[in-house]
This record gives structure tokens, C-alpha cells and sequence, in this order.
């Protein structure tokens, strides 16, 4: 094991370590926009959101207006 491959080793732990405290912290909602109320479980279906058809038009305005 040369010099480089230890290096190498370092960077892929130095990135794991926070990623791994942030998934335990924030549970697989992490990246959730509603991380801050979110139990840690996305579990809940997003067509009830009361907002969901609002936000599925405006994602399509958007797409139309952009040619997507």
C-alpha cells in the first residue's frame, strides 16, 4: 500500500464520516423540502399534500415555458 492509496483512503473517509452523521441525523428525509417537520420516513404519500397539484402545475408551467 504506496503513499497515493492511503491518500486516497483518507478523502473516502473524510466524505463518509459527515454523510453517514447526516443521514443518522436527518434520517432518509435528509433532502426532503420538509426536512424540518419530517419524522425521518418518508412514508407519507405526496397526493395528499394539500399543496401537491398546485406544485405538479407549476412544474409543468415550467417544463412548457422551457420547451422540456
Amino acid at each position: 500500500m504506496n503513499i497515493a492509496t492511503i491518500i486516497a483512503l483518507l478523502v473516502v473517509l473524510a466524505l463518509f464520516i459527515p454523510a453517514a452523521r447526516y443521514l443518522y441525523k436527518y434520517g432518509t428525509c435528509g433532502s426532503c423540502p420538509d426536512h424540518g417537520s419530517c419524522s425521518g420516513h418518508c412514508t407519507t404519500d405526496p397526493k395528499k399534500d394539500p399543496h401537491y397539484k398546485e406544485k405538479s402545475q407549476k412544474i409543468d408551467e415550467i417544463m412548457k415555458k422551457h420547451g422540456v
